[in-house]
């Protein structure tokens, strides 16, 4: 009987061939892996529960030495979005552009502390992460073009130019919305205690990032080319009453911290940094920045360093979790080998008992042959 093939069928192999061709791999030691020395990598069970446990010894002494590190750092917050004044009326009742003193607040400093005190105010639900927020300044302005725009120009709206537009300077949301309370620490006898302002800030931002215009002689010039911004006349005349409200430049420290929008709509800022014997002192506030419009919150925070920085017990409870659960982990794959190393003899049994059988029906068919 004779057999025809499809038309094409011979054609179709050799194109097979060709493609199985073109898929293997190069003959090389490099393709081929038998280069040498190599790692060949054989997950056993021993050798996954070694890597957990030394993962696990490791990262739990590291993250109990940084909690307990933690807890010995001093650190105090002091809330005061509705502190009172003399006459007993909230401060955050007061009219927009009046200066409201809260009453004093005791502060206790224990004997643990050493060293310098970081002085911070902070504020809740303050979305200074909010992108147009965050886009509403001008960098080549603060570069030192005082006409510098925006990103997008409209992004800095209202808060461009006025009326006359003359340009405000710097101009755009954040700057407007400066941080105007101030703070004093007094000791026990009444002497009031001056903080440093120097430092405060990043040294890249003060030297590269925050410039003065060439033709700088205040804000407001006599050649009115450029006014400080909107809300800042409000407290334009209290400037020079002993209280520094407004910054003296865009160099200003404080005026540095301010304009580098924070992550998270909970954060601090370093206003000052003080050097606090043990002891018992007392902090006034001037009460000027009003937040109860949207919820906000405000607060002082005194805060020691140390060689880990700040308080924080997050990085010590990460390194903790994480070896606690190697652990388990560890644990877990301990229990499921010794489970399953019956089925697992009992399964190799049988593997070398058919090998033994192979090899004795080759053996036989062999000497069969012959």
């Amino acid at each position: 009987m004779r057999l025809i093939l499809p038309c094409g069928c011979l054609q179709k192999d050799e194109d097979d061939e060709d493609q199985a061709h073109l898929h293997k791999p190069r003959d090389n030691k490099l393709y081929q892996q038998k280069l040498k020395p190599c790692c060949l990598l054989v997950i056993t069970t021993q050798k996954v529960v070694t890597l957990f446990v030394l993962t696990g010894l490791i990262f739990l002494p590291i993250g109990i030495t940084l909690l307990v590190q933690s807890t010995e750092i001093y650190q105090q917050d002091f809330e005061y979005t509705h502190c009172r004044n003399d006459a007993s009326k909230k401060c955050s009742d007061a009219d927009i552009g009046t200066t409201c003193l809260c009453d004093e607040i005791d502060i206790t400093v224990p004997d643990t502390v050493k060293g310098e005190i970081m002085l911070l105010y902070g504020l809740n639900n303050y979305y200074q992460n909010h992108r147009l927020y965050r886009q509403s300044q001008s960098f080549l302005q603060l570069l030192g073009d005082v006409e510098g725009s925006c990103y997008v120009k409209e992004y800095c709206d209202p808060y461009n130019q006025d009326a006359e537009e003359v340009t405000y300077y710097p101009k755009g949301a954040i700057a407007n919305s400066y941080f105007t309370d101030t703070f004093k620490i007094k000791d026990s006898a009444g002497n009031e205690i001056i903080p440093d302002f120097t430092d405060i800030s990043w040294k890249s931002d003060r030297d590269s990032k925050f410039l003065l215009p060439a033709n700088w002689k205040g804000w407001t010039p006599d050649s009115g080319e450029y006014v400080m911004p909107k809300d800042w006349n409000t407290w334009a005349n209290h400037n020079n009453t002993g209280s520094k409200i407004l910054p003296s430049d865009v160099r200003d420290e404080h005026l540095i911290n301010w304009m580098n929008p924070a992550a998270f709509p909970s954060f601090t800022k370093l206003y000052g940094k003080i050097k606090l014997d043990p002891g018992k002192y007392t902090l006034e506030v001037e009460y000027r920045y009003h937040v109860a419009a949207f919820h906000g919150e405000k607060f002082v925070r005194l805060a020691e360093t140390s060689w880990m920085g700040g308080r924080s017990y997050f990085l010590g409870s990460a390194y903790c979790i994480v070896g606690f659960f190697c652990l388990v982990a560890a644990a877990f794959f301990v229990v499921i080998s010794r489970q399953t190393r019956a089925k697992r003899h009992e399964r190799k049994k049988k593997i070398d008992e058919q090998l033994v059988h192979y090899k004795d029906q080759n053996n036989n068919a062999h000497s069969s042959t012959l």
